[in-house]
């Protein structure tokens, strides 16, 4: 884990590319995310297997959303919009419990049954 300021970033690795991230492991840094920004990558860790919704009701653009399961396994890709775009989508939530949420501005090269490694 690399510590930079008040901010916790950590680097993961998606196949072959390695990237930084904010970490949000506290429920109040889970529930302001990256709400409110324009760019960026955040990695929510839980702790354990949930299956809470994910809102995007202060979200200015659209996210990519990937949920990875406790054995860093992605389960579940979604694109996701600003409620005031897609009104009628108050949340995302996979079928599945998921450990973690890795959220991006860009679209990252990470389908179902991807490893993450952080």
């Amino acid at each position: 884990i690399l510590l930079r300021g008040k901010n916790r970033m950590r680097q993961i690795k998606i196949k072959n590319q390695e990237m930084q991230v904010k970490v949000a492991e506290n429920p109040l840094k889970r529930a302001i995310g990256l709400s409110m920004r324009k760019k960026g990558k955040m990695l929510f860790k839980f702790p354990k297997e949930t299956k809470a919704p994910i809102d995007m009701m202060l979200m200015r653009g659209s996210l990519h959303l990937y949920f990875i399961n406790s054995k860093q396994k992605v389960t579940h890709t979604e694109k996701a919009e600003p409620w005031y775009r897609l009104p009628e989508k108050y949340f995302h939530r996979p079928k599945t419990s998921y450990k973690y949420l890795l959220e991006s501005f860009v679209q990252l090269d990470l389908e179902k049954g991807d490893k993450v490694c952080f």
